[in-house]
């Protein structure tokens, strides 16, 4: 693999991509002070940065509900302004391209970190970022083209338990009785997955992989049976690190929490919906979804929002992937089915290609296209190159591109490089047309010749390899392939037998597709 051509693209990607993109930020040092009398919240943070030129001013995204009381820059008193989520310093050549802000602001978070209580009444205090809601409770650049390393300095009442990216560096008591809990993060993260928790918690030590601490972090009320269904995380943490490359955060700690999303890959501190553990394992799926996030999606971050599919379509298969590991081919091919039926559902109502480059509410983009489609390509493309050849390019893409970014380009260009097949067509077919195929076909057998007649039903021309198993009157099974390149192809078949009494499309399960009659 040509590495050095990879990461020339990772810095024009990220140039073009990021939301302020005259801006670089490197390091944020969030100190956060939390209260039970109320939802107001204190912040002063530290926030270092890199300018492409002396004339760019600093924009940086931060709610208007968090007012700010004092900021320097390189430790001098600078101008700025607060607007439409905006905090704005004008430039000043007098400062070095890399310097640092230090802010201090308050306020009552509109969004972003969830102050409530969770099922069993107890008040708690937990991140939501994604997918740009960061900005809400602290200062920063809020996109994932533009990571940055962390670390939490939370200043909580005493009967608080706190979680958060990166290493625990200690907790220490205040003059007030009160806690501080810092935690570090020691490699870049985007601003999605930078959380903390704040809450009641039972803790647990479950086990070390590979070096890795893995705990769990669970509401007392309910712990042995939370802790139970946590207990699988080793098992799958362990399976991904075997199959597609070293796991990058200091820890893996999963929690209980009380947010919006079902599960969040907060990097290295993965939150769980409290109702999401029954003590029943059913929630196994939900864990190794979060888990592989941590390398699709953290680790190897989308550029942009339209190739949320590299984060949530990698998930979703690489989920697949584990299941069938652990449970065999019927478990896959079940959820293959399942994941087939939703995309041809989602698609009647919401027809649009799997990268779709104007979406106008960025939550809308978390639909059965991004999941099951993503996924659907990415089983499509294993059966395209082989299983072999699709395993290590999906490592080496992971290799180049980790804590970094990709779109949809840079993940074709790897698999092409790895695999040294031409895949611009399968990419064209699978994320940018609009669809899939629809097909309607008839085997003719009169006149002592057998012909299958395909016809493609959907607006847009799709190519693909289709596979048809025949079956004859002894019941014998004969697969062909088709290339079905035309929205009509009438193909002769040679079976070597007198009569076909019946045909199935797709035995292997390779194709997305519909079939009408």
């Amino acid at each position: 693999m040509r590495k050095v051509l990879f990461l020339g693209f990772i810095v024009s990607t990220f140039q073009l991509m990021a939301q302020h993109p005259h801006l670089d930020v490197t390091n944020y040092s969030v100190r956060l002070t939390v209260n039970d009398s109320s939802n107001h919240i204190r912040v002063y943070e530290s926030i270092d940065l890199i300018r492409e030129t002396s004339a760019d001013s600093v924009i940086l995204d931060l709610s208007s509900s968090m007012k700010v009381e004092k900021l320097l820059w390189n430790g001098v008193e600078a101008n700025y302004s607060q607007q439409n989520d905006l905090l704005i310093l004008p430039p000043k050549n007098d400062v070095p391209l890399k310097s640092s802000i230090d802010v201090w602001f308050s306020g009552i978070p509109a969004d972003g970190l969830i102050i409530g209580k969770n099922k069993y009444g107890d008040r708690t205090f937990f991140g939501d970022n994604w997918p740009n809601r960061a900005h809400n409770w602290f200062a920063c650049n809020d996109h994932p083209s533009d990571k940055a390393m962390v670390s939490f300095i939370v200043n909580a009442p005493e009967k608080y338990d706190v979680v958060a990216n990166g290493a625990f560096v200690g907790k220490s008591v205040q003059k007030d009785g009160s806690l501080t809990w810092e935690y570090r993060s020691g490699v870049v993260l985007p601003t999605k997955v930078m959380v903390v928790g704040i809450a009641e918690m039972t803790i647990k030590d479950v086990a070390v992989v590979d070096s890795i601490p893995v705990s769990s972090a669970v509401y007392p009320n309910n712990s042995s049976k939370s802790l139970y269904d946590l207990d699988l995380a080793p098992e799958i943490l362990k399976f991904y690190i075997d199959y597609l490359g070293a796991y990058e955060y200091e820890k893996l700690c999963n929690v209980q929490s009380t947010t919006r999303y079902g599960g969040m890959e907060n990097a290295g501190c993965i939150f769980y919906d409290e109702n999401a553990l029954s003590g029943k394992r059913s929630s196994e799926p939900l864990l190794a979804h979060e888990i592989a996030h941590q390398w699709f999606g953290n680790s190897v971050s989308e550029s942009d929002w339209e190739h949320i599919w590299l984060s949530e379509g990698f998930a979703t298969y690489m989920t697949n992937i584990y299941l069938e590991k652990k449970f065999g081919k019927k478990r896959f091919y079940d959820q293959l089915r399942m994941d087939r039926e939703e995309v041809i559902s989602f698609y009647k109502k919401y027809p649009h290609p799997l990268v779709e480059l104007e979406v106008a509410d960025i939550n809308k983009l978390l639909n059965p296209n991004s999941y099951q489609k993503g996924a659907w390509v990415l089983h499509m493309l294993r059966m395209k190159v082989g299983d072999s050849l699709f395993h290590q390019g999906i490592r080496d893409y992971y290799s180049v591109f980790r804590l970094s970014n990709a779109d949809s380009d840079d993940f074709r260009i790897a698999m092409e490089e790895s695999t040294g097949i031409d895949l611009s067509e399968f990419f064209e077919n699978w994320l940018h047309k609009t669809g899939h195929p629809v097909l309607k076909t008839v085997l003719d057998q009169t006149g002592g010749k057998s012909v299958f007649i395909i016809r493609q039903a959907q607006e847009e021309v799709f190519q693909f390899p289709l596979k048809v198993e025949f079956t004859n009157e002894k019941g014998e099974k004969i697969i062909r392939e088709f290339k079905i390149v035309e929205r009509e192809m009438i193909l002769p078949v040679e079976l070597g037998v007198e009569k076909v009494f019946s045909y199935k499309l797709d035995p292997e399960l390779e194709l997305l597709f519909e079939e009408i009659n």
